[in-house]
């Protein structure tokens, strides 16, 4: 498949080979697209405007996945919400916080990342989070947080910070579902 797809930025050229490096090199075909930009640049036969190709792809298929989630009737188990923010986040090299904003009905609302910030943290900002849910009129609200690490396991900080949230938000009658890692 990704030979396929460098035969549309680099066209007139066998890239066979050139696919089997970047795989070889990320790990997957998957690990091909969830690279950024400077990671891709540094293979030998990468230009800027296939890392440009390569980025759209990943990004058509994000909103691809998105658009099915959005509507979805229901979120009800924790796969329909990986399923979701894979793609959002679970690539990105710094810690991050994603909010899903959901109705009474668990009907997805709105989401975006709250909080983005380092490779190891983020901090933690209760004020943004009630914010983006009241905004979106959300009576129910998941975070979701990456580790970039690659370690799902929820430090002390994680569940001290998910107890905080649950009792804010129950002052704006809001429920915290879950937090995710």
């Amino acid at each position: 498949m990704l030979e396929l797809l460098l035969t549309y930025p680099i066209p007139r050229r066998d890239t066979k080979k050139l696919s089997k490096d970047l795989i070889n090199h990320f790990g997957s075909f998957a690990a091909v697209l969830d690279q950024p930009r400077k990671r891709l640049l540094e293979i030998k036969g990468i230009g800027p405007e296939t890392t440009t190709f390569l980025l759209a792809i990943r990004a058509s298929m994000v909103r691809y996945f998105e658009q099915h989630a959005e509507h979805a009737d229901t979120i009800s188990t924790p796969e329909d919400i990986a399923k979701f923010v894979k793609l959002h986040i679970g690539a990105n090299p710094r810690e991050c916080l994603l909010l899903l904003c959901l109705n009474d009905a668990n009907k997805h609302v709105h989401h975006m990342i709250v909080i983005e910030g380092t490779v190891d943290r983020a901090p933690f900002y209760p004020r943004e989070i009630m914010k983006s849910a009241l905004d979106h009129n959300a009576t129910k609200i998941i975070m979701v947080h990456n580790h970039p690490s690659g370690e799902p396991t929820p430090s002390e900080n994680d569940h001290r910070i998910t107890a905080q949230l649950e009792n804010i938000a129950a002052e704006f009658s809001i429920k915290l579902l879950d937090h995710l890692v």
